[in-house]
């Protein structure tokens, strides 16, 4: 729990909480296409925001070919997230959103959501085929950084 803290004492007081970050974003694709609405595709920012031992935040972004709707009955085609991972536990949770009406991350968010640590936002990549959500984790915890295998 003191983990938890600190990353997230560190995510508020150093970064953005709102998907924008401080310094240009470099993108990996995990999977899809960043130049084509009609798939998913999910990226993440390599560089940890955060990492304290076993706990790392991240910005991972997804664009989804169809608009979803979000736990918190929010529509969207795409979103910008803080992600922390517990490479414990072998888990990752949303510590932010910010939702976008459009695919690709295009126009302003129109509805942001921070959870605090009480409410548990598991990232699932739900009805995403293959599903990446063990790779990304299994390569931030080991590395850092996302690989492709």
């Amino acid at each position: 729990m003191k983990k938890l803290v600190i990353v997230l004492g560190a995510l508020v007081s150093g970064a953005s909480l709102w998907g924008a970050p401080a310094a240009p974003t470099t993108w990996f694709t995990v999977m899809g296409d960043p130049g084509d609405a009609a798939v998913n595709t999910i990226e993440v920012d390599p560089t940890p925001i955060a990492a304290n031992g076993d706990m790392r935040a991240m910005q991972v972004r997804v664009s989804r070919a169809e608009q979803r709707t979000s736990w918190d009955g929010v529509p969207y085609r795409s979103y910008v997230s803080t992600v922390l991972f517990d490479c414990a536990d072998k888990s990752a949770k949303y510590v932010t959103l910010a939702f976008y009406v459009q695919p690709l991350w295009k126009g302003e968010p129109y509805k942001t959501a921070t959870y605090p640590n009480e409410v548990v936002r598991p990232m699932e990549f739900r009805d995403v085929t293959p599903n990446p959500t063990q790779r990304i984790i299994r390569a931030a915890c080991e590395t850092g950084k996302i690989i492709n295998n």
